[in-house]
């Protein structure tokens, strides 16, 4: 009777141990993209954001000649070329917000299309959720966020070489202007504060969005990957902050390559991942 007892418990364990989901499994399961739809995905928005770039290029007067470029130096191709004080004049490709807006479409765009042609076709609905999620949470929104305090810093430090009117503004900007830290603090502070605040209201934003379009509640968080597209940000910052900088233009020539993050992550959308 007992040994009859232990087997019918063993029995009993094996089948809870058989009936138990497993949990890592299902969180790699969710969390999983097939390899073909993120390797195309890769490659469509690094296309969207190339082609954008190109477009950039031919409006701030670079050419697009095949024979010109080959024949052109690597260091000065319009998107590797920085600021040479030996050579003040020369053109340099800038990104501001407009140039900066138009590669992110260009990204999500091409994620989009991406996913549409490597994925199944009822993950679409979550990659066109995701797609309002980069281009206003991560893209649009903060990018509104930090230029326009920005900006309006820039004018305050402006003050400090204008006449002296002995306004408190004006003294303001010369006293953090002849300090070493606060001429670097400040216009941190102002940029950090602005991309963060525009981060969650972007998130939010996109979110309510997507709830009103959907009927459904979204509650779609911020990752670690929705940082990547901010450097385009900090690169706007510092443009603004610092034209003309070297240290900016080295910068900037990461944005391209950041941005593709977004397109990546809008392709990749399935209705599991989107949970996370």
């Amino acid at each position: 009777m007992e040994t009859q007892v232990k087997k019918m418990a063993i029995q009993a364990i094996n089948n809870t141990i058989q009936n138990t989901p497993n949990n890592s499994g299902n969180k790699t399961e969710r969390n999983s993209t097939p390899i073909k739809v993120q390797l195309g995905t890769a490659v469509t928005s690094a296309l969207g954001v190339a082609t954008a770039v190109a477009v950039i290029s031919k409006k701030q007067g670079f050419s697009l000649n095949p024979t010109k470029i080959k024949q052109t130096p690597i260091k000065d191709w319009a998107i590797f070329k920085i600021t040479d004080e030996k050579r003040p004049n020369e053109k340099i490709m800038k990104f501001g917000w407009k140039e900066i807006m138009g590669m992110g479409i260009g990204s999500v765009t091409g994620g989009l299309l991406g996913g549409a042609i490597f994925d199944k076709k009822e993950n679409f609905k979550s990659k066109c959720q995701e797609a309002v999620n980069q281009i206003l949470g991560d893209i649009t929104i903060p990018l509104s966020f930090v230029a326009l305090p920005t900006m309006l810093y820039k004018n305050f430090e402006e003050l400090a070489k204008k006449p002296v009117d002995n306004s408190n503004l004006q003294k303001a900007s010369k006293f953090i202007k002849g300090n070493k830290v606060l001429k670097i603090l400040c216009p941190t502070l102002v940029s950090g504060t602005s991309l963060a605040a525009g981060i969650i209201t972007g998130n939010k934003v996109s979110n309510k969005l997507n709830e009103h379009f959907s009927g459904k509640k979204t509650d779609r968080k911020i990752r670690i990957t929705d940082f990547a597209p901010h450097l385009d940000d900090v690169c706007l910052a510092i443009t603004l902050m610092a034209e003309h900088s070297p240290f900016g233009d080295i910068v900037s020539k990461f944005v391209p390559i950041a941005l593709t993050v977004a397109g990546i992550e809008t392709g990749r959308a399935n209705p599991q991942n989107r949970e996370n």
